[in-house]
């Protein structure tokens, strides 16, 4: 199987490449590239003859979705990343992978195995996956949302909501003024929409803004505890779910 990776950091791509072959010898890399640009000239030339890109998101030029704006590609790829949440549960929707880095040799297994079945689907249906990720990945952040209050509505402004928590499968927006809006959208649904610089969504329940933080915890059964700014008066725990730690933290140090 011919391979081509495109990342931007030497170690990464040696570690990658070393794995590739602990895990599948008869795997060939055929080339490493760090920027878009590069990218592009290499996949107009050699593109039918690889059969698996492993695509990091930020490269030396930009991102790598800037790829797809000017040539289409048919072969299909497993995304690595460091952070991006929201990016990531694009790639589950459309059934295209990815890898959190560091990447464990476990995830990799997984990734190749499920790359064989979208393999299977054919290149045009893997092509047309792609086009709507990149769609609704690049799609404008929300920046209000519509709430009802008594007998008509207003909005909030999402640069003003501290924090998100769902209690009895209602929805709360709070807001820096100590107020609290009931909104109609889960929490899930909700996360997908709003920036992921500034927004993560810490467990089922729970969203918080970076900006509202003030002090993490370890907590207890390998859980971390997120200590809000002491003007907000929250009464609630915010408790990060064991599944989502190290992703948390890399969300923290971008």
């Amino acid at each position: 199987m011919n391979v081509l990776i495109i990342e931007d950091e030497i170690n990464a791509f040696e570690y990658l490449s070393g794995l590739l072959k602990k895990v599948e010898p008869k795997i060939e890399v055929l080339a490493n590239i760090d920027n878009v640009h590069e990218s592009l000239n290499w996949l107009e030339k050699y593109q039918n003859e690889t059969d698996l890109i492993f695509m990091d998101i930020q490269l030396a030029d930009g991102l790598s979705f800037e790829i797809f704006n000017h040539i289409e590609v048919n072969t299909p790829i497993i995304f690595t990343t460091a952070y991006d949440q929201y990016a990531m549960d694009a790639f589950k929707v459309y059934s295209v992978d990815y890898l959190l880095k560091p990447i464990h040799k476990d995830d990799l297994i997984a990734a190749l195995d499920r790359f064989e079945k979208l393999y299977n689907k054919g290149p045009n249906d893997q092509s047309s996956m792609l086009k709507k990720m990149i769609q609704n990945i690049s799609k404008p952040k929300k920046n209000r949302c519509l709430v009802k209050k008594g007998g008509h509505y207003e909005y909030v402004d999402v640069s003003d909501i501290v924090f998100v928590n769902s209690e009895d499968s209602i929805t709360f927006l709070h807001s820096r003024d100590g107020k609290r809006h009931i909104y109609s959208k889960t929490v899930e649904n909700l996360f997908e929409e709003l920036d992921t610089t500034k927004f993560y969504q810490i467990n089922r329940s729970q969203i918080v803004n970076i900006d509202a933080i003030h002090e993490v915890h370890p907590y207890l059964n390998q859980r971390l505890k997120v200590l809000m700014n002491p003007t907000l008066k929250s009464n609630s725990e915010f408790i990060v779910s064991r599944n989502r730690m190290s992703d948390f933290k890399n969300w923290m140090d971008q």
